[in-house]
């Protein structure tokens, strides 16, 4: 009775969420794959789960712990019982009743204000005019990040530059490989850890292209391999599981970085 009890009360998906960015980088890669792909992680065995993440097995029971479980086995029950909660009552984050709808827009409206407050119209401005100067703009993201990328990619070349997003890792890293000191490497990552993306630019970057990463994590591997960093403001609600909440405050950077174009 009491091992149901702390299954219900144990959530690994919004403890992993609120320490993410406290955690070494082989965690929170490990993490973020969690955080997006739940549904996949209830199936998998320890092993499956560390050659996902690309970290030992050992890294996992920590992230186990981390996200107050004793093992993985319990991890997964409390993990499919989260999901199962998020699934027919809706999360916390979005309960279904007008005023909590209001409460979202706020947070939204917030996650856009907060962004402009960070961003720097200096570091902006010499940032569109290495665009501006670029014969071409690689973009990639996973996930969510990815449309993101489409999004970024859509507006460039509505003013006039020659900008690509790419969502399969292996023909981005094929593109990162033609890049030059003429190029410019985009890379979207809410977390900063996702593996595919950071591995884009760290490709990149080899060949001499300039490099931005916009991410929320300034001490992310994301931002290590960056030559500029754009910092987006962090939401106070879920953005993880297919959430698209963290598009509106990209929509404000890429918009500003057009029209300074």
């Amino acid at each position: 009775m009491h091992f149901r009890s702390n299954l219900h009360t144990v959530k690994p998906l919004l403890s992993l969420e609120k320490q993410l960015a406290t955690m070494p980088d082989a965690l929170a890669r490990a993490a973020v794959y969690i955080l997006e792909n739940p549904e996949k992680v209830v199936a998998f065995s320890l092993k499956e789960l560390s050659l996902q993440c690309s970290v030992g097995e050992a890294s996992i029971m920590r992230l186990c712990k981390i996200a107050g479980s004793n093992g993985f086995a319990a991890f997964k029950l409390a993990l499919a019982s989260e999901l199962a909660v998020r699934r027919n009552v809706g999360s916390a984050a979005y309960p279904k009743n007008e005023e909590q709808y209001q409460a979202l827009a706020r947070e939204l409206s917030s996650s856009v204000l907060e962004t402009m407050e960070q961003l720097s119209m200096t570091q902006l401005c010499q940032i569109a005019s290495k665009l501006s100067n670029a014969r071409r703009i690689n973009l990639f993201g996973s996930g969510v990040s990815g449309i993101t990328a489409d999004l970024f990619a859509y507006r460039f070349l509505r003013s006039g530059l020659n900008a690509t997003a790419v969502r399969d890792i292996t023909l981005a890293k094929e593109v990162s490989n033609i890049l030059g000191p003429d190029c410019v490497a985009i890379a979207i990552s809410e977390s900063g850890t996702s593996l595919n993306t950071v591995d884009f630019l760290r490709m990149a970057r080899l060949t001499g292209c300039y490099c931005l990463a916009v991410t929320c994590n300034e001490r992310s591997p994301l931002a290590r391999e960056a030559e500029d960093v754009i910092l987006m403001a962090r939401l106070n609600i879920s953005s993880y599981g297919g959430y698209i909440n963290g598009v509106p405050r990209a929509v404000l950077v890429a918009e500003t970085l057009a029209s300074l174009v």
